[in-house]
């Protein structure tokens, strides 16, 4: 919730972290209630009462769904809006089942699933996908078949790789993304930059997002600031090709900007800064749930 704060500092965040605390409770006094139901401590049915406890009290009781009507709207990647609104993005709303399941001692992950964030709980042994988007609904091996055909198409197969786990800091990375995805179709390429900038307090060293970074910096003919990024990237960076066109750009706004210091020593008049952007490769259009490995929080790639 602190790091959602970044992206407006005037909002205070004392009530939503109030909120959270009191779904927790919700969910603890569930599961106890329905533990007290129940006989049965096979550790299978223990993973079920924990999954209902949750459906109970997040979807259930404070009404916490998907938004698929207006899927592409920023508000339902921003935390504060998503708890307003009662509505959000798959990994949005499975950042408030994580901090539930962890206020409860729930063992639970997220699973960065192929176009749709899950999560994975896990209690004695026994393990539930869960759906945070649809109501926390389970899905078994055929509902996750069918996910992942409905994405990668009619020939595709589970595999392990479909399952890899989501960090922390890799959930909020990719929340973000989809706040700076949203802000770049809107144009607003100002708040884009400030988006990554938060990002990179928790992942300094990620190469992709210094990529990001310069290449917004470069469009909004802020040469220094896309120096700067640029440079860290090819710091950063382990592909030589990659590292060897962006050390060009570093260059040529070095170049830029050594001019631009020389004109102005010769030229006592105000000088505009240039409208000349930078020749960057082309910007390829992203999507937040199908990720290039520029999106990727755990990716080496720029």
């Amino acid at each position: 919730m602190h790091f959602a704060r970044l992206n407006d500092p005037n909002r205070d965040i004392a009530p939503y972290i109030d909120l959270l605390e009191a779904i927790s409770g919700d969910v603890r006094n569930r599961i106890g209630s329905l533990s007290a139901q129940s006989r049965d401590e096979d550790g299978r049915a223990v993973v079920d009462l924990i999954v209902q406890a949750m459906q109970d009290v997040i979807p259930g009781h404070y009404q916490f769904q998907g938004d698929a009507e207006n899927y592409d709207d920023i508000a339902n990647a921003d935390l504060m809006s998503v708890i307003d609104r009662k509505r959000g993005l798959p990994v949005a709303l499975a950042l408030l089942y994580v901090h539930v399941a962890k206020r409860c001692q729930i063992e639970i992950t997220g699973i960065d699933f192929p176009g749709h964030f899950l999560l994975r709980l896990q209690s004695g042994g026994a393990r539930r996908m869960i759906d945070p988007f649809h109501g926390g609904i389970t899905l078994g091996s055929a509902e996750l078949r069918e996910l992942l055909k409905a994405f990668q198409g009619l020939d595709a197969e589970l595999q392990p790789a479909h399952y890899r786990e989501a960090s922390d800091i890799a959930i909020l990375l990719r929340l973000q993304n989809n706040i700076k995805v949203r802000a770049i179709r809107r144009g607003e390429l100002a708040l884009a930059a400030r988006v990554i900038d938060n990002s990179l307090l928790i992942a300094p060293d990620h190469d992709g997002l210094w990529h990001q970074l310069g290449a917004l910096y470069a469009r909004l003919h802020e040469d220094a600031k896309a120096l700067h990024a640029f440079t860290r990237f090819v710091e950063l960076c382990k592909n030589p090709m990659h590292r060897a066109r962006i050390s060009a750009v570093v260059e040529e706004l070095r170049d830029r900007l050594g001019h631009q210091s020389s004109d102005r020593k010769n030229d006592t008049r105000d000088v505009p800064n240039s409208d000349t952007p930078v020749q960057l490769y082309p910007i390829r259009s992203q999507n937040t749930d199908h990720k290039n490995p520029s999106d990727n929080p755990d990716s080496g790639q720029p």
